[in-house]
């Protein structure tokens, strides 16, 4: 008798990190794009004047210190019956299941993890208490292949 090997869990990412990453990033950049546009020319409290060049100095920093905030974008969760694949804001784990003890979700944590058999702890960035149903549904297909991949 054969079972049904579950369905693999691809490319899940949080959704609300996601969601408030591009509104800070789009903020911080209008807000400093902005500035730029109305600083050439004006006079300090201290009595300097400000240039045409630290407008288009703001101008172009607007994108660039918003680019950082845009991270949590990478955020994702990869698995299948062979093992899963994290990549957190700048680190990944491929991870096979024979080394995972157990995917952990515990009562009041902001997100998943992965306990190794290693003692080690892989945090599970993708999959947010803040998702609320969506995350639990998602833990609920990792616990499921991890299960599998132990009784194969």
């Amino acid at each position: 008798m054969t079972t049904a090997t579950p369905a693999p869990l691809r490319a899940f990412r949080p959704r609300a990190m996601r969601v408030a990453a591009l509104v800070i990033a789009i903020l911080v950049c209008w807000v400093i794009v902005v500035s730029g546009l109305n600083l050439s020319g004006t006079m300090t409290a201290n009595g300097g004047q400000t240039f045409e060049s630290d407008s288009w100095a703001l101008i172009a920093l607007g994108p660039l210190l918003a680019l950082p905030l845009l991270l949590p974008l990478r955020v994702r969760i990869d698995a299948d019956a062979a093992g899963v694949h994290v990549q957190n804001l700048v680190r990944e784990f491929d991870v096979p299941w024979s080394a995972v003890r157990a995917v952990r979700y515990r009562h009041g944590a902001p997100w998943a993890t992965l306990d190794l058999v290693t003692n080690e702890v892989v945090t599970v960035l993708a999959v947010q208490a803040l998702d609320g149903q969506r995350a639990l549904e998602a833990i609920r297909r990792l616990r499921k292949l991890h299960l599998d991949s132990q009784a194969a």
